[in-house]
């Protein structure tokens, strides 16, 4: 099976484990808003609370990008400063279900520049997924912040990748480095 670059493949991807993760989080809430109901206080004071918070809204992050996936542009301009370790850790989990995996998927990660915005933290996502299911391995990257915009590097054989993933990388001299630039310019 070719694995190209497409949002709608990878969107269709995340759907069931965003699915899974929001499931998570309404069971936990509807546990408590009966335990409320019933004149209990919240465990642990309601620290639960909110870190179920936070986490819907990272999922509200990702059910965006996931729209934009599919072409709807739910963002608009939205941008989340720490918007990459959350969608990274989806990555990982959708690859994971794959049989497919990345490296350190818990690294420190640049924060998302505001020029590239959610359409820049897609395409990493994409990249990511791409090369990681043209390897048996899991994928060795590094994403750092360069020239208004990321850098990916992927170490992968090219060989591998297919021509529309290949045809927006920078080729380096060595055939298992793959670098991606991902500016404002690239994923508008």
């Amino acid at each position: 099976m070719s694995h190209t670059l497409g949002g709608p493949r990878l969107a269709a991807e995340m759907l069931p484990v965003l699915l899974h993760d929001l499931n998570n989080h309404t069971q936990y809430l509807s546990a408590l808003a009966s335990l409320t109901g019933a004149g209990e206080a919240p465990p642990r004071g309601g620290d639960g609370l909110a870190r179920t918070g936070q986490e819907v809204e990272e999922l509200g992050w990702l059910l965006g990008l996931c729209a934009g996936g599919f072409g709807t542009d739910l963002l608009h301009d939205r941008t989340e400063r720490r918007g990459l370790p959350p969608l990274v850790a989806l990555v990982r989990k959708v690859l994971r279900r794959a049989g497919h995996d990345i490296e350190r998927a818990d690294r420190e990660l640049p924060d998302l520049p505001t020029r590239v915005g959610w359409r820049g933290a897609w395409r990493v996502g994409e990249l990511l997924h791409a090369c990681a299911l043209v390897t048996d391995a899991p994928l060795a990257w590094e994403l750092c912040a360069a020239d208004a915009g990321l850098r990916l590097d992927c170490y992968v054989d090219r060989a591998n990748l297919p021509a529309d993933v290949l045809g927006t990388a920078i080729l380096e001299e060595d055939a298992h480095l793959v670098r991606f630039h991902v500016r404002a310019e690239t994923v508008a």
